[in-house]
């Protein structure tokens, strides 16, 4: 009885250490890859609990194991685009001025229940007032509201909102965003271009954001990068 106690708290330290190195996501929003890595930690620290003939070092070694595989998973998804958007997917806009896109819906199997869900979880009742609505790869609903219906709203402050403007991400780490950056009006020509007229390398850009009205924002990396 003693043993399984010490056994229990030594794998219950072990796993929180874990899930520290793995970072602070593992406990808010995780993606695919963080999910099951978390799952299976979960599941390898059980097993020498519950067998005390199971050397404790059986079930150390695969948590820590797992970590590594998941810190070298999360810095090749950092620098290879490709592979981030194989293991984590991309954002799916599935309602563009207050109309929603089917196709998108029956893509990633979205529900119109799942979507109004959703809609009224963030105070929001009527579709028509939804400029866009867009799954990210995490699974969560973003949603941009018009101008005029946020709060204070400029319709009752008697001012003219003009035409809204939608921020998405163009470039991240020197790699233009393909799934993103149409929800902005860009294209690749577009940002190609614009990105040669700042006289800067496409490499050497660690953040671009850019709007619909053609406004956009370049971060350039660290010198040390």
């Amino acid at each position: 009885m003693v043993i399984s106690i010490i056994r229990t708290f030594v794998l219950f330290f072990v796993s929180i250490i874990a899930m520290r190195i793995m970072g602070k996501r593992q406990i808010g929003e995780m993606q695919a890859s963080e999910l099951v890595v978390t799952l299976m930690i979960s599941n390898i620290a059980t097993i020498p609990m519950q067998e005390i003939d199971i050397p404790l070092m059986s079930g150390i070694l695969p948590i820590f194991t797992m970590v590594a595989l998941e810190i070298f998973l999360s810095l090749l998804m950092l620098k290879c685009a490709k592979v981030r958007h194989l293991i984590s997917g991309n954002p799916i806009l599935i309602v563009s001025h207050g109309k929603i896109i089917q196709d998108a819906m029956k893509k990633i199997r979205f529900s119109n229940e799942d979507l109004f869900e959703e809609l009224r979880k963030a105070s929001i009742f009527d579709l028509s007032t939804v400029e866009y609505a867009i799954v990210e790869p995490d699974g969560v609903l973003s949603i941009k509201q018009y101008s005029a219906e946020l709060p204070p709203s400029a319709s009752t402050m008697n001012i003219d909102a003009g035409e809204s403007s939608f921020a998405t991400l163009l470039v991240s780490d020197g790699v233009i965003q393909q799934g993103s950056m149409n929800f902005a009006n860009w294209n690749e020509d577009r940002i190609l271009k614009t990105v040669k007229k700042e006289k800067v390398a496409l490499k050497d850009i660690y953040i671009m954001v850019g709007n619909i009205n053609g406004q956009y924002s370049i971060v350039k990396k660290d010198d040390d990068k």
